[in-house]
């Protein structure tokens, strides 16, 4: 798949829609988790997931974030676009940590903070080609979207 594949202005019609959190601290670190058992070939992923009925875009990602982390965060900005996955396309929304809960879902086996190029290792290792370049290009574009602090 190419970049502009997997990194597109309008979600894919029919595609399933997911909204999730890229949480970066206050030295530049990236929150990752790493899914139960690798569920789908993934090493290394951001927290992401679907909408419940009659929640919005930014709760969906704040919910599936405090979820899957135990991260409580706020939103600060929008990654532009929409980004393809293998299940679904994602609107990822830039986050800052409020409080680390210690607690996350049975899904999750492991949250981590990484610098950027930790980052790009780890999820270097996840076996889904299409997820892997999918989230590296969450991660390019988060690194080059403008920080706004409290």
């Amino acid at each position: 798949m190419s970049k502009t594949e997997l990194h597109r202005p309008e979600r894919r019609p029919g595609a399933n829609a997911a909204y999730g959190g890229v949480i970066i601290d206050g030295e530049s670190r990236v929150l990752l988790r790493e899914p139960k058992g690798h569920f789908g070939r993934y090493a290394w992923t951001f927290a992401k997931g679907g909408a419940n009925s009659g929640e919005s875009a930014e709760a969906a990602a704040l919910r599936e974030v405090r979820e899957e982390t135990g991260v409580e965060a706020e939103i600060v900005g929008e990654l532009p676009g929409w980004f393809v996955g293998t299940t679904s396309d994602t609107k990822f929304f830039l986050m800052r940590p409020i409080r680390d809960h210690g607690d996350f879902h049975g899904e999750t086996a492991a949250v981590r903070w990484a610098s950027f190029e930790e980052a790009v290792e780890l999820i270097g290792e996840t076996e889904s080609i299409t997820g892997k370049a999918r989230d590296l290009a969450v991660l390019a574009a988060a690194r080059l979207a403008p920080r706004m602090t409290p």
